[in-house]
């Protein structure tokens, strides 16, 4: 027993021992040398047991070891087996700024209008297009008066001839070829003071509606292959002005005759000059235009004068060589016709064209009332139809 007391004694001598070897933090003694890797550790800790027959009322308590690796000091790196790293986060659609995150390392920033690949946005629907104000249609020119009345192309005076019935306007571009006044289109033969008697200056001769007499019989041979017949008028006859200045002019004598100007109808030359005529040839179409029964001693131009549509060439007179002829205008156009070379064709519808253009209206066309006969009309002075 004695025995037993004895090797309990020298244990705990022994675990005092380890006690004092132990280091307390702050007692100023050196830290122990750590303990090499794989060295055992201390002993386990001895257990006091109670000894029934020990009749020791107050066993000594040996305290626990702690078999644990000692702490390491805060000075030494701690190692660990499998250092495992975080997983790292995903981005999310609108990141945050980190005041952590490093600046040195690049942040790629989102675009400007994200898309998802599950969600495509729709394109915007289009605004409606406004339309265009249809303006309306600009309102229709006003009606030109009516200025004057013609019959149609070809109605010659029965009796008078055969016309041709030819609407075609030569020459449309044509001036008219009385400046300014009053004029009537109409046969200076078949009417009053011509081959069938009475006078000249008879208001009838001076009055709507005009009338065609490209054509008519003649005794002269005078010919074009647009007249079914020999010996015709080669153009048309023109009075101007008045009944009253009809008488006027009979009061002038024939040096100074003349109150109503003529023009030339287009661009170009004075061709020829003869004793009761003028021709013009134009620049633009080579047409080649007459004037008779001008007042060849009031002419403004000489022969190869250049002119322009509209200078005034002279005045409307009656001169014939020796015979004197009413007081018009006989006007002729030569132009050039397929088939046929260059001939003399109907001046009618150009002249009644042109004076639309100057009056600033239309001419309206009327039917004719008189009754055409085969028969020709009896000229009491045969001696008109030379011309």
């Amino acid at each position: 027993m004695m025995t037993k007391c004895w090797a309990l004694i020298a244990v705990s001598t022994l675990a005092l021992a380890a006690c004092d070897a132990v280091r307390i933090p702050g007692d100023g003694r050196e830290a122990p040398a750590p303990i090499p890797e794989g060295a055992p550790g201390p002993p386990p800790p001895i257990v006091p047991v109670n000894n029934p027959q020990d009749d020791v009322d107050d066993p000594i308590e040996i305290p626990a070891v702690d078999n644990s690796d000692p702490e390491p000091a805060p000075d030494e790196p701690v190692e660990t087996e499998d250092p495992v790293e975080p997983p790292a986060e995903e981005p999310t659609e609108d990141p945050v700024d980190d005041p952590e995150t490093p600046t040195d390392q690049p942040v790629d920033e989102p675009d400007e209008d994200p898309v998802s690949e599950e969600d495509p946005p729709s394109d915007p629907e289009p605004e409606p297009e406004e339309e265009p104000a249809v303006s309306p249609p600009p309102p229709p020119p006003p009606a030109q008066p009516v200025k004057f009345e013609y019959f149609a192309p070809g109605d010659l005076l029965p009796g008078s001839g055969f016309g041709r019935v030819d609407d075609t306007i030569y020459a449309p571009d044509m001036v008219f070829p009385i400046k300014s006044a009053p004029t009537f289109l109409n046969s200076q033969v078949y009417r009053p003071g011509g081959g069938v008697g009475g006078d000249q200056c008879d208001v009838s001769n001076y009055s709507y509606p005009w009338r065609d007499n490209f054509c008519e019989t003649r005794t002269s041979n005078r010919t074009t292959p647009l007249c079914s017949l020999n010996k015709v008028h080669q153009g048309q006859d023109l009075r101007t002005g008045t009944a009253s200045e009809c008488l006027q002019m009979r009061a002038q004598t024939p040096r100074e005759r003349g109150l109503h100007e003529a023009v030339a109808v287009e661009d170009g030359i004075i061709q020829y000059i003869g004793s009761y005529s003028l021709r013009l040839k134009g620049t633009e179409t080579g047409f080649i235009y007459s004037y008779v029964h001008l007042n060849m001693r009031r002419l403004q131009v000489s022969e190869l004068d250049t002119v322009k549509a509209g200078d005034v060439i002279g005045v409307v007179s009656n001169d014939f060589g020796g015979t004197p002829t009413t007081y018009h205008l006989h006007f002729e156009i030569k132009a050039p016709v397929e088939g046929e070379g260059i001939v003399h064709v109907p001046p009618y519808m150009s002249l009644v064209s042109a004076y639309e253009r100057r009056e600033g209206g239309v001419g309206k066309v009327v039917e004719d009332e008189t009754v055409a006969v085969a028969s020709a009309i009896d000229l009491v002075d045969p001696s008109w139809l030379i011309d």
